[in-house]
């Protein structure tokens, strides 16, 4: 990991200590991996506001080094960006319905019910994320693709609340809205690299796929945020 990637982690994790959230780690979720990975390289990407994030500034600023050439990364994984920031948890893992058991399925429910518009703040959805990874722990493991797709899911979700919720505060605080824009703007973003996240490691049997799996939710996440 470069400097700036360790930077990335440091800063994430700041941001649990400070906000009072419960940090995934505790959890033992053996893919929390890909959630810190993503805060990692999600930091290069949004530390400099001139340049909209993109695949190829994953590899050329922040030292994601894919397998092929730049152009082909970006052509494998471009189609996976998300453009429609209004879909929901489950709407975007729903053309992968059938890489889960029923058993895996109820838990896109219950992580789609934890990111509710209707959640009171960053603290309340944490703790409904933490207490379903423990769950999914305990209840899937962590051998099948479904299965790792949730709990690469719930990592993900976990930390990049961490990450956008200062963000936003700063930039988008009102404080006389019963349901801040902010908290909004947040549930979405983390709606959608959760997805990302579920996706990759679903899909993780393809070697191609994998590889870019935490990367690309990070490049993702920043893209539609700046779209919001």
């Amino acid at each position: 990991m470069s400097k700036l990637h360790r930077i990335g982690v440091s800063t994430a994790f700041a941001l649990v200590a400070g906000l009072g959230f419960s940090g995934s780690a505790l959890a033992g979720n053996p893919l929390d991996n890909v959630g810190v990975e993503h805060n990692a390289y999600l930091g290069c990407l949004m530390a400099d506001g001139s340049q909209p994030p993109s695949l190829e500034l994953l590899v050329t600023r922040c030292g994601y080094r894919p397998q092929g050439t730049v152009a082909d990364f970006v052509r494998t994984y471009q189609p996976y960006m998300p453009t429609n920031p209004n879909l929901s948890y489950s709407q975007r893992i729903a053309p992968y319905a059938s890489q889960f058991t029923p058993a895996e399925y109820a838990f896109v429910k219950r992580i789609e019910a934890a990111l509710s518009p209707q959640a009171q703040s960053p603290e309340e959805i944490d703790r409904a994320l933490a207490a379903l990874e423990t769950q999914a722990l305990a209840q899937l493991g962590d051998k099948s693709p479904g299965a790792r797709g949730i709990l690469a899911s719930l990592s993900t979700a976990r930390h990049s609340l961490q990450f956008w919720t200062p963000y936003y505060i700063d930039r988008l605080e009102d404080s006389h809205a019963k349901l801040p824009k902010w908290l909004r703007v947040v549930i979405k973003v983390v709606a959608t690299v959760a997805t990302d996240a579920a996706t990759g490691a679903i899909l993780g049997s393809n070697p191609v796929t994998a590889v870019a799996a935490g990367p690309a939710a990070g490049a993702a996440s920043g893209i539609v945020a700046g779209a919001l």
